[in-house]
């Protein structure tokens, strides 16, 4: 787990997700999975959240159960009350991606 939220953040822009203009790029480390990565509290504190993460990186993350050291994925900053609870939902639902 990191100290710190300082490795490899910076600040992008773009506009895939509707409403969303701010993202950050967050480099994966060794045994960090999607929700995990959700779960720290420098990008949602909320593991149930992970989906966020898989739909706005679709184009390098073919399994949501399998990211690798190094890999570059955006992270969406700006998520509105009604997306995260959308989002919750389907998270409950695929509970087998949630981990690796």
């Amino acid at each position: 787990m990191r100290t710190a939220f300082a490795l490899s953040v910076l600040c992008c822009f773009a506009f895939a997700l509707p409403g969303h203009t701010q993202n950050l790029e967050y480099v994966v480390e060794a045994g960090e999975s999607l929700a995990s990565i959700s779960a720290q509290s420098d990008v949602y504190d909320d593991p149930l959240l992970w989906p966020l993460i898989y739909k706005f990186n679709r184009d390098q993350i073919k399994d949501p159960a399998m990211i690798y050291p190094g890999q570059r994925l955006q992270i969406p900053v700006q998520v509105d009350a009604s997306m995260r609870a959308r989002t919750r939902a389907q998270a409950r639902a695929v509970p087998a991606a949630r981990e690796h």
